[in-house]
């Protein structure tokens, strides 16, 4: 008899409001060639998750429920699938890399992610804080890189703290904008 490790997560089973989760255990993943599995420290919920959770299958790329939900997140690498060379059992890193189409998200204890969907998380950042960066943190970079932003440019950004926007100020500035 094969006995498989479970996990918690959390998990939809149908589409709607906030009720529609529910904690459950389920098989823990593998890392696969081109994976790793991380241990999840911290995720974070962005606004498009609300939307996947809320719309479903009116949603482009929703998942099909049961689905683990949580695009967001960072850990510490458990193991690394073939053909991964940039990282290693015990590396810290961050992420976006699930919870879309059948990718499973970060709302639970580990996630198989593609070794080219995350990255070694800055010592200088704490699990939670590194969770909470990649979505608003390639949305605020695409952002200003497809507006041409250049230096010496005067920027204007609406919702400034917000979630992307404070991301996008602090890009600006590091650009030379004004």
């Amino acid at each position: 008899m094969i006995m498989t490790s479970l996990m918690k997560a959390m998990m939809v089973r149908t589409f709607g409001g906030p009720e529609v989760f529910e904690r459950a255990e389920i098989a823990k993943p593998v890392a696969k060639v081109g994976e790793v599995l991380v241990k999840v420290a911290a995720s974070s919920v962005n606004t498009v998750d609300c939307m996947i959770r809320k719309m479903g299958p009116e949603l482009p790329l929703s998942p099909e429920p049961p689905a683990v939900l949580g695009m967001d997140f960072a850990g510490t690498v458990e193991a690394v699938g073939d053909g991964v060379e940039s990282f290693k059992a015990g590396d810290e890193v961050y992420g976006c890399a699930g919870g879309l189409a059948q990718l499973p998200g970060s709302l639970a204890e580990y996630m198989a992610a593609d070794a080219k969907l995350i990255a070694k998380k800055p010592a200088n950042l704490s699990m939670k804080q590194a969770a909470a960066l990649p979505l608003v943190g390639i949305t605020a970079y695409e952002g200003l890189k497809r507006a041409g932003i250049s230096q010496g440019q005067k920027v204007l950004v609406h919702g400034g703290s917000g979630g992307v926007g404070h991301v996008a100020v602090q890009l600006a500035q590091y650009w030379g904008a004004d």
